[in-house]
């Protein structure tokens, strides 16, 4: 593995955080014109060259001053500068979102908007607050969802509920990854990129000519990645990762007014797990021992090599099919729009929770995931309006295999026993009407939407807590299973339950039956826009939205009554207003909102150490109130300067536990920090064979908890993270192509940082980022 002199790194990358002016240009001013002239030639929202980011956040083509909701929208360019390749990267270059990872793996992003944040552990019962698409077809769940992007066009963050204009109801925000579409004329790209800890990236796209009507777009990457932390235990790496992903698109256009896209997606990834770091040991009573095991292992802050002999394997496979049909049936503008889609996620990992080489906590986690997805839109005008109407159908199914050894020191008999499954349906019909009065000059726009939802759930658990079994079968601690009246475990075989505990010699665990249940939630949802322009490029907006996320059934309880107890919906009340401008010929771009959030029945994880997972209970209300800021300035044609931040002020209001304690006043809101911002600029100058390209990013981020409970031991502490980049650019080659070298640098101040952490009671556990680190890139378009 090849070692890199940190002061070169730094000294070399710095260039991109000193943007020389050379070559600019007097910047001009536009004056602005009439609506319906704006209308017509829509004013550019900056980016490098001033061209406009077209967004379709309201399922339709839109200047993004035009939206009446807060959105954010990012290019295709700016996602290869800033090395944008999974979902995770993306809060890199986007203000007002936070991506953790989930501890322990590198599969399962965790996506926060406006302080909503899903639980940790990621259970596949779970809905998830914030809503993550490609090209309209939801990703149900966040397990398997770190999949990797090939030839993203561009990404738009939307904050708040999104539910009267998508299928999937997503009450926090959502994300939509676009690709890009075959274009039926040949080009593409090939690059390759090399960098620290023998990270290796090779991306391939190739868009062929259309023939007799089809157009066909291929494209892969593959990616490996050595690792920075070791074990000792093993002698692999921490967190080495070696993918490959492809996608296929495929477009057939027989007639001007009707379209067909059949898009298939792969990402297979194997690797091994995450460094989990032993931060404090807190063993007390019976288990008290642990402490001075475990104290030679104990670290103050990133340490590379860290010993964990059950730190196996990480791995995933998603794979996904998609048809899309557009017919324009000739009835004014109508355009009706049909996406059906079927999509997997497989997991395999194997975990070592105890940040030790001794067996103290280890345990396998298989995740199988499926789903279904059909949707059915109509957008059109008549007159002044403008409608969007759909429907949504999800069905969808899970299994979940996962032993656990707790205290083994290297045996593997006596384990306990987690094995859960389930599946879903969801119907909704959703809307919503936009009225701009042509006798306002198309000033005003009034929007009204509403969303019906019904969803059925079901699910089964079985759960074999090993000693309590082995202590007494009937006592509530011992797991999830059938039982007689009194308490009994209820085998298949009809053989004494003794003989269902592993190691007892009997049957196994499989004589035990697993236990039932299912729901059914529903909801009417409404919203409420309005949205006027001061000038074309001047637009002020206030939105009244309400959302919901329907109820579930505690999948990983440890007890029965826990698991017959389903958990009641999440209800969202939402104010927000907001201002837009995107004016001066394309070189000033602000997008500003405030919002305040009440949640009814806020559905908080509470975490349960012993089976290292999280159950939801309803907290009576939770309020959230803040504000965000983005945009973008280019005082002259060669130099961009990007910004954003935001404030969230996320408490709970009334939260009471089922024993009757009363925690409104110390219990959190985890994962959210107070404040973020980011700020990156881009300067390109002209040196006559090629174009140099120099551009930085910094993003910052306050101290958060990783629980809802106020733990010293597990908080994530403030951090700031410098990304930079500079290139060669627009290089002819000759036959229309072009090449690119540059070189990059991430987290270049080498900051110490966690990016999640857990405490199991008898112990701590942490995280840490990746370490500074560089490479060199070469692309070749044509």
């Amino acid at each position: 593995m090849r070692r890199y002199n940190k002061a070169f790194i730094l000294a070399t990358t710095a260039l991109a955080c000193s943007p020389a002016l050379a070559g600019a240009q007097e910047a001009g001013e536009a004056r602005d014109g009439p609506i319906e002239e704006a209308a017509a030639v829509p004013a550019p929202a900056p980016t490098v060259d001033g061209a406009e980011i077209v967004v379709t956040a309201q399922r339709r083509e839109e200047r993004l001053v035009d939206v009446p909701i807060s959105v954010s929208a990012v290019n295709q360019e700016a996602l290869d500068r800033a090395q944008v390749r999974t979902v995770t990267d993306i809060a890199t270059v986007v203000p007002n979102i936070q991506i953790n990872e989930t501890i322990g793996n590198t599969y399962g992003p965790l996506i926060t908007i406006r302080g909503l944040s899903p639980s940790a552990d990621t259970s596949l019962a779970r809905d998830q607050p914030v809503g993550l698409y490609i090209d309209g077809v939801p990703i149900g769940k966040s397990t398997g969802a770190a999949f990797d992007i090939v030839d993203l066009e561009r990404v738009e963050v939307l904050r708040g509920p999104q539910g009267t204009l998508y299928g999937k109801n997503t009450i926090g925000g959502a994300v939509n990854l676009i690709t890009r579409k075959p274009s039926g004329e040949f080009g593409g790209q090939v690059s390759a990129s090399y960098g620290t800890y023998d990270s290796f990236v090779g991306k391939m796209v190739v868009d062929l000519p259309e023939v007799a009507g089809f157009s066909l777009k291929l494209s892969g990457v593959t990616k490996q990645y050595g690792g920075y932390y070791r074990n000792s235990a093993t002698g692999e790496n921490f967190g080495e990762q070696d993918l490959w992903a492809g996608r296929v698109d495929l477009r057939w256009q027989p007639a001007a007014n009707f379209s067909a896209l059949y898009s298939y997606d792969i990402s297979n990834s194997k690797g091994t797990p995450s460094q989990l770091a032993l931060t404090a040991v807190t063993g007390a009573g019976p288990v008290a021992f642990i402490n001075d095991l475990l104290a030679p292992y104990v670290v103050d802050g990133r340490t590379r090599t860290t010993g964990a002999n059950s730190a196996r394997q990480s791995d995933f496979e998603t794979t996904g099919h998609a048809l899309t049909l557009e017919w324009e049936p000739g009835l004014g503008d109508l355009t009706l729009k049909s996406i059906t889609a079927r999509r997997t996620a497989k997991t395999r990992s194997k975990s070592d929770f105890d940040g030790s080489p001794i067996d103290l906590l280890r345990f396998t986690l298989n995740n199988d995931y499926e789903q279904f997805t059909q949707e059915v839109q109509a957008l059109g005008t008549l007159g002044d309006f403008k409608y969007t109407l759909g429907f949504f159908y999800l069905d969808d199914s899970y299994d979940v295999f996962n032993p656990r050894w707790n205290f083994q020191f290297g045996g593997n008999d006596r384990f306990d026993v987690s094995e859960r499954g389930g599946e879903s349906n969801s119907y909704a019909g959703y809307g919503q009407i936009a009225w701009t009065p042509s006798a306002l000059d198309g000033r005003l726009t009034l929007s009204a939407g509403a969303r019906y939802s019904h969803e059925e759930k079901s699910a089964h658990e079985l759960l074999l807590a090993n000693s309590a079994y082995a202590a007494n079968p009937a006592s509530p601690n011992s797991g999830v299973f059938l039982r007689d009246e009194d308490g009994n475990p209820i085998t298949r075989s009809g053989q004494p339950a003794a003989g269902a505990r592993p190691g007892a010699g009997g049957i196994g665990y499989t004589d035990l039956i697993p236990l039932e249940n299912n729901g059914t939630w529903k909801k009417f949802t409404p919203e409420f826009n309005v949205l006027y322009k001061i000038q074309p490029s001047f637009s002020v907006y206030a939105r009244y939205a309400t959302g919901f996320k329907s109820g579930g059934i505690n999948d990983t309880a440890a007890t029965n009554a826990a698991f017959l107890t389903p958990y009641d919906p999440e209800k969202l009340t939402s104010y927000e207003a907001g201002l837009k401008y995107a004016g001066w010929n394309g070189r000033v771009q602000l997008n500003a909102a405030v919002y305040h959030s009440i949640y009814k029945d806020f559905q908080a994880g509470v975490f349960v150490p012993t089976l290292v997972t999280t159950n939801i209970i309803n907290a009576g209300e939770a309020q959230f109130t803040g504000f965000e800021i983005d945009g973008a300035l280019r005082p002259v044609d060669s130099l961009t300067i990007n910004f954003g931040g935001g404030y969230v002020d996320a408490r709970y209001t009334d939260f009471v536990l089922p024993d009757g304690t009363d925690v409104t006043d110390t219990y959190v809101l985890s994962r959210v920090p107070k404040w973020n911002w980011q700020f990156g600029a881009v300067h390109q100058a002209d040196l006559g064979f090629a174009m140099l390209e120099m551009s930085a990013n910094y993003s910052w981020r306050s101290s958060q908890y990783a629980s809802i409970v106020a733990d010293p031991l597990s908080k994530m502490p403030s951090y700031g993270l410098l990304n930079a980049r500079i290139a060669l650019t627009d290089i002819e080659l000759g036959n229309g192509s072009t090449l690119e070298l540059a070189a990059w640098g991430k987290n270049l101040t080498d900051k110490e940082y966690l990016v999640s952490a857990i405490n199991l009671s008898i112990l701590t556990v942490g995280q840490f980022g990746e370490p500074l680190s560089a490479g060199v890139e070469a692309r070749v378009k044509f």
